[in-house]
């Protein structure tokens, strides 16, 4: 019996948590006895690649012409593929944007386009009037006529009713989240040497508004350290607010880390201050490893999430004074975790409904 195959294609494999997600969910159809191809846009591969899982780079060059040159190229690549391994792919997923216009044009009855975040927010973010009207317009030329999946509901209706977006289907397929694999990295050395901190881990960006994190978390007034995990752009902003708020002695900046497991672990609570998101993958890991989580109950991603009795520790975006409140009442009595929260983001459950479009 000829074995099932999937192909992926992707941006990069940078330090992400698409690139984490895709990783993951490759490996799983591989775990199911898919083989498994992955292509690479952008020669960036920075995650090691398991060796069931065959890599293929594009090396997508940003020049003249450059989209039209490298659809060629990549459309002759998969077709090469499936010369030289004797078969048609069964399924073909396609992740991220720059992915999905490489990818315009091929023609196979089963290639679905993973959308893993809130569309509108980059689209409408400091864009007015035409400049919002164009990018809109594009996004939808991009996107319409597609088989979709969006990783939350929120995404969904985001693109559904926000963009206006009219695919040919869409479904919502949560990411699976690897609860081995992050226990197993859990048991390697913890870079905070505090007791009972609180931990945000997120990239330093204006979405995820540590300034409201470090007003809220001054406000509470709380004898403890906060922990930043992440960098991006918004670093040097958010060095200055904390001077500015005088918690030069109570935040650790700690920037990038390969493994936050372990920080995440021994942390009294996780704080999620953003103003938008997917599906935070990091609220799931952190629930996994038994860490309570505080979080903005932001249009898409957190309220899928925490559901059931975990509702109540969604917290108003942008509300410093409910966040306050949320800090000071979990970090003093931590709640217990229902174990049904995440058995739905397990990489079993998650490959089950893949292999479901299939059939």
């Amino acid at each position: 019996m000829q074995n099932k195959n999937v192909l992926f294609v992707i941006d990069s494999m940078g330090i992400g948590g698409a690139e984490k997600i895709t990783l993951t969910l490759a490996k799983s159809f591989a775990d199911n006895g898919y083989d498994v191809d992955l292509i690479v846009c952008d020669n960036a591969v920075l995650m090691e690649i398991p060796n069931e899982i065959k890599l293929h780079i594009l090396d997508f060059k940003k020049s003249f012409l450059d989209y039209t040159r490298y659809r060629i190229k990549l459309h002759r690549m998969i077709d090469n593929l499936i010369r030289e391994n004797g078969y048609d792919y069964d399924l073909i997923l396609v992740e991220l944007q720059k992915a999905t216009k490489l990818m315009q044009g091929y023609d196979h009855p089963n290639i679905y386009h993973c959308i893993h975040s809130t569309l509108s927010q980059s689209a409408f973010k400091n864009r007015k009037g035409l400049r919002l009207f164009f990018k809109k317009r594009t996004l939808q030329k991009i996107y319409n006529g597609l088989n979709i999946i969006a990783v939350s509901d929120g995404i969904k209706d985001d693109l559904l009713n926000t963009m206006g977006i009219k695919p040919q289907s869409i479904h919502t397929i949560y990411n699976p989240i690897d609860r081995e694999h992050i226990t197993h990295l859990v048991l390697e050395a913890n870079l905070v040497n505090e007791d009972n901190y609180i931990v945000h881990v997120g990239r330093f960006d204006r979405a995820k508004r540590h300034d409201i994190l470090l007003k809220a978390f001054l406000r509470s007034n709380l004898d403890t350290k906060l922990v930043l995990v992440g960098d991006g752009n918004e670093r040097s902003n958010i060095i200055a607010w904390i001077e500015e708020l005088g918690l030069k002695e109570k935040v650790i900046v700690l920037g990038f880390v390969q493994n936050p497991y372990p920080i995440i672990k021994h942390a009294k609570l996780l704080v999620l201050s953003s103003e938008f998101e997917g599906l935070p993958s990091v609220l799931i890991e952190a629930l996994m490893l038994g860490i309570p989580v505080i979080s903005t109950d932001c249009k898409s991603g957190p309220g899928e999430i925490m559901t059931g009795t975990l509702a109540e520790y969604l917290v108003p975006v942008n509300d410093i004074k409910r966040l306050s409140m949320m800090m000071q009442t979990v970090y003093i009595a931590p709640y217990r975790i229902p174990a049904s929260t995440v058995e739905k983001f397990i990489p079993g459950k998650i490959f089950q409904n893949y292999n479901d479009l299939l059939n």
